[in-house]
């Protein structure tokens, strides 16, 4: 037992030390060193969004540096989202119906990048919201003029039910293959769909959102269009920039939203990036199943279990405010996280339906 222990606890640092290299370089959004005139043009899709609207709006219409113009597509909404974005000063137009082939997303995205007049076209979701001087910030990125840019918002954790987002907003981060030891200098670098600032010039060259009609994480394959067309994808942290809250609606929302596209973020991350992630995750699994032998060897299983403990507070502090209760008890967050991993591979093998908004995703 003795030497299975040490090879045990072995593997598991070894697991734990390796796991670091796909998260070395956290960078956020530099300050905007000179003003920017660049036009930009924020397209928001938004679906039964009155609730998150009445939130970005006025954060983007009370920016020093507002944006060229605010385009919201309402996306067959039957709630008060015309109307909350239609007072709120925004440009409204009613989106048409899905077309066969088209999922929700890139069809709004697709209607809303049609009409907008901006040099650079700022994809927003409607959860988001922008900082005061962060919209400055981000139209300061246009300066890289060859590069499409996408930042990951800081979640805010409200509701002890929303801890249990940890583990999927980590794995995102790391799954954009953008933060490994490599830093920008990474292959196959993915793009955070909640906010991409693109150029009319880019967006075009690639067919906007045409290629990636019935994508559900259209941003993962549009970053590859780009790439394929000569365009660096660049990705940054939201802190101080932009936050967003994801559900306050309840648990429900959480597991729906975290089981519709899943499976296709594992299958479409870059297999550096999926082996990093596999890495660290089993470096954590290891820490959480080392509790079983705490009575045999309390002193090593408490080091490497505080070790996991130090780790998993690394990424949720960058991911988002959550409590450090959350990386203390990091197995509970684990294993929903990896039972709710399996619960989507089953679904999905069994030909099941997913649902988002009320429109099948699978």
């Amino acid at each position: 037992m003795e030497v299975f222990l040490w090879s045990f606890l072995g593997l598991g640092i070894i697991c734990w030390s390796s796991g670091w290299f796909v998260a070395l370089r956290f960078r956020k959004v530099p300050k905007a060193e000179r003003f920017s005139s660049a036009k930009v043009s924020v397209v928001i899709p938004a679906r039964n969004e009155e609730e998150n609207l009445v939130r970005l709006l006025p954060s983007l219409m009370g920016q020093d540096t507002p944006p060229h113009q605010v385009i919201v597509v309402n996306d067959q909404s039957i709630d008060c989202t015309a109307e909350v974005a239609n007072e709120a000063g925004a440009k409204v137009i009613n989106g048409k119906s899905l077309p066969d082939g088209w999922f929700g997303k890139p069809w709004a995205c697709h209607q809303g990048a049609e009409i907008a007049t901006g040099d650079w076209i700022l994809f927003l979701d409607a959860d988001t919201v922008i900082e005061p001087g962060g919209l400055g910030r981000i139209v300061a990125l246009t300066a890289d003029e060859a590069s499409v840019h996408s930042i990951c918002p800081y979640h805010m954790v409200k509701k002890p039910y929303e801890q249990l987002s940890a583990f999927f907003n980590a794995v995102m981060l790391l799954g954009m293959n953008a933060f490994t030891w490599r830093g920008e200098e990474a292959d196959q670098i993915g793009l955070f769909g909640q906010a991409m600032l693109i150029s009319r010039k880019q967006y075009d060259a690639v067919g906007g959102h045409e290629p990636v009609r019935r994508e559900v994480l259209e941003n993962f394959h549009l970053s590859r269009h780009l790439s394929e067309a000569g365009f660096r994808c660049r990705c940054y942290l939201g802190k101080g920039t932009i936050w967003m809250r994801m559900f306050p609606s309840g648990i429900e929302d959480l597991v729906a939203s975290w089981s519709k596209g899943f499976v296709s973020g594992a299958e479409n991350t870059p297999k550096s990036a999926l082996v990093g992630i596999s890495i660290l995750l089993s470096g954590l699994i290891m820490g959480m199943i080392s509790l079983a032998f705490l009575t045999l060897a309390p002193t090593l299983v408490a080091i490497f279990y505080s070790l996991c403990v130090v780790q998993s507070w690394y990424l949720f502090r960058h991911a988002g405010n959550f409590n450090p209760l959350s990386a203390i008890l990091f197995p509970i967050g684990l294993c929903f996280y990896q039972g709710l991993f399996f619960r989507a591979l089953s679904r999905r093998k069994e030909g099941g339906i997913v649902e988002w908004k009320g429109r099948d995703v699978s």
